[in-house]
């Protein structure tokens, strides 16, 4: 009896090791990110990054792109295109496509 106890333990005891084993990530597939004015973007996010829109690119870098942008910094705050926000108590920006505002009389 004790021994089919302890060839019972012997071998379900490498299964439960085995269970509770993390698996090793694959360094190739973490995913690169890419920083602007303090905030993180994910490969193939589109920010004006410069006098053009970027793309964040699998390196974690920003390269130039033909892709309208995904949104507008301002204040160190991100805001998605067609984002508005009084400007002052007489403009209101609104975000543009290409990463810019653009400013209209606010309405009385």
């Amino acid at each position: 009896m004790l021994r089919i106890l302890i060839a019972t333990s012997l071998v379900l005891l490498p299964v439960g090791a085995r269970a509770q084993q993390q698996p090793t990530p694959d360094p190739t597939s973490s995913a690169a990110r890419c920083l602007l004015a303090g905030k993180s973007f994910s490969v193939g996010a589109t920010v004006r990054a410069s006098s053009q829109v970027d793309v964040c690119d699998p390196t974690g870098a920003w390269v130039a792109s033909d892709k309208p942008a995904s949104g507008c910094f301002a204040a160190d705050n991100f805001y998605s295109v067609g984002a508005s926000s009084n400007a002052t108590k007489s403009l209101i920006e609104t975000c543009q496509v290409d990463g810019t505002w653009s400013a209209t009389p606010a309405k009385d």
